[in-house]
């Protein structure tokens, strides 16, 4: 099986969605502990959240690079997909545009070999 076959391509893609989804609740909730923090003044500290986000924000960076070079994407459709995990909700748009991006794709590929 190639790196770029349709069953390790979903794999990824299921990987990437995941990410997605924590990626995109964990940024909510950084948002909401910053508002906390200064607007409010409830809570002393946002490292936690802060960290956490990071950490993720770095798993899923890796995580839509592997997608995006198993789909060969282009440069700008590649930095969209990493970069929407820097911005609130956008991941969830992000993740809905990619997966529907893949299956039309691969649906193309296996329409092209038959």
């Amino acid at each position: 099986m190639s790196a770029t076959s349709p069953e390790s391509i979903l794999r990824a893609l299921a990987r990437y969605r995941v990410m997605a989804y924590v990626v995109g609740v964990m940024l909510l909730l950084l948002c909401g502990a910053m508002i906390l923090k200064y607007v409010f003044h409830v809570i002393e500290s946002t490292s936690i959240v802060a960290i956490g986000h990071g950490w993720l924000f770095m798993v899923y960076v890796f995580l839509a690079f592997d997608l995006s070079l198993r789909m060969r994407w282009s440069l700008p459709r590649m930095f969209f997909v990493v970069i929407a995990g820097t911005i609130p909700f956008l991941s969830f748009v992000a993740e809905h545009k990619v997966t529907r991006w893949v299956h039309e794709e691969l649906d193309a590929k296996a329409a092209a070999s038959q």
